[in-house]
């Protein structure tokens, strides 16, 4: 191939990769950031283009109005569409720019979608003002709404401008080393490790000795285990979606144990005081079902112990004779993983009664977890149970109701009320051994 043709060709290629930028504002000096650090002299290098267009510029009229009182009433103005969709329009250099709202409304910004932007040939940011943007502009115009984070600021530039300048630094050339913006945070799923630099003690603080050895496998493995040690501190649910290897895994399992505080939880079965179809408190009976699938449930999730609530001596007699026969008749030799789940189970005259047993084997009382299918004042969702056992310890009782659920006497006593169970409807009538299962898995299962 002739020198002219090659050279040709990367100049088309060349061409090709360097991204533009355009931001609609009405407030074009707010922009002036952009200007300086590793922005700007991408910018200067001509790795990128990015140019700030004032919205006021595409106004027809000669007071270039863009704003406007809303339909309906109401306080505050909103930003007119004519306007915007002329310069969005007139600033377009490609055939699909990605254009994007900042708006609080949006999805959240991340550093997944940072990366995903900086593939794109074009990006148009356009700012809101006031209180807000018309919607024919999200609607008709914005491929991307996007938001920093649950709070409001005063318009949409500092949003704009952080997109801008987490997209940049992103782009081939930018930064100074390219490996740079593999190791930094989120890159790997994970929070960036400490950085240490001279002198190597200041104030009595001394740069960790095994940054200063020279071993370079020693320094990568210190690394990562700080990453995790990190995101586990300040972001803790982004592990779960981090690429850990299983010594990583192992690490971070072991700094959720430090940090948690031990607590027990106890399963109650109660069959009275429960209330029939009509809401009148009756005694149900036992069903075989209730007893071995939550006995089993129970096992799978480390519950401490599966209490029967049965006043009626006759049934408790009936629940004695079935545990019998699956822990020592021929139940046991026929399939020994129910005795193992069955022995789990402890049969109990009264609600008080468990409590007092809880009290007299663990040393405390327990704290008592109500469950209905109806909502009521003051529920807590599953997880923030789960964090309230791990932050504070100690016994909790999750009671669970048969026939049509626990008395109101039952759900006054208890100190927490779990929010009911629902799926992609309204309905909600769920077995208590399916509903059990689920609340088990979401109290003490792995968290995803």
């Amino acid at each position: 191939m002739p020198l002219y043709m090659v050279a040709y060709e990367k100049i088309i290629v060349f061409w090709c990769v360097i991204m533009k930028i355009d931001i609609l504002t009405l407030f074009p000096s707010m922009f002036a950031p952009l200007d300086e650090s590793m922005v700007g002299r991408a910018r200067a290098a001509g790795l990128l283009t990015l140019t700030v267009h004032n919205i006021r510029d595409y106004t027809v009229d000669k007071h270039h109005i863009t704003d406007d009182r809303p339909y309906g009433g109401g306080a505050g103005m909103v930003m007119k569409p004519e306007p915007i969709f002329a310069a969005a329009r007139a600033v377009t250099g490609c055939a699909t720019p990605r254009i994007i709202v900042t708006s609080p409304q949006g999805r959240p910004y991340t550093q997944a979608l940072a990366q995903e932007l900086a593939q794109e040939h074009q990006l148009i940011i356009i700012c809101g003002h006031y209180e807000g943007i018309d919607e024919r502009v999200l609607q008709g115009l914005a491929t991307d709404v996007i938001s920093l984070g649950d709070f409001v600021l005063t318009g949409g530039e500092i949003a704009a401008a952080a997109i801008a300048d987490s997209v940049a630094r992103l782009l081939p050339g930018v930064l100074g080393h390219e490996e740079s913006a593999l190791e930094e945070s989120f890159s790997a799923g994970l929070l960036e490790y400490p950085h240490y630099t001279r002198p190597p003690v200041f104030e009595g603080r001394e740069v960790p000795l095994i940054l200063q050895n020279g071993d370079h496998a020693a320094i990568s493995r210190w690394r990562r285990e700080k990453a995790v040690e990190r995101t586990f501190t300040y972001r803790p649910k982004l592990l779960a979606c981090a690429p850990l290897s299983e010594e990583e895994a192992a690490y971070a399992a072991r700094l959720r144990q430090q940090q948690s505080r031990p607590f027990r939880l106890f399963v109650a079965l109660l069959h009275y005081p429960v209330l029939n179809k009509k809401k009148q408190v009756i005694n149900t009976s036992l069903t075989n079902l209730d007893l071995h699938d939550i006995a089993r449930a129970c096992a799978t999730y480390g519950i401490s112990r599966y209490f029967l609530v049965q006043p009626i001596e006759p049934q408790r007699r009936l629940m004695a004779d079935l545990l019998d026969h699956w822990q020592q008749g021929f139940g046991a030799r026929y399939n020994p993983d129910r005795g193992q789940a069955l022995e789990l189970v402890a049969l109990s005259p009264s609600l008080e009664e468990a409590c007092m047993q809880i009290e007299q084997t663990y040393g405390a009382p327990p704290r008592l977890i109500s469950t209905s299918a109806r909502d009521g004042s003051g529920s807590v969702t599953h997880s923030h149970m789960r964090r309230l056992m791990e932050q504070e310890g100690g016994h909790y009782l999750l009671l669970l109701g048969t026939g049509w659920g626990l008395a109101p006497g039952v759900l006054e006593q208890a100190e927490f009320r779990l929010r009911p169970l629902y799926g992609t409807g309204e309905y909600n009538h769920l077995s208590v051994r399916s509903a059990a299962s689920i609340m088990l898995d979401r109290l003490m299962g792995e968290e995803e």
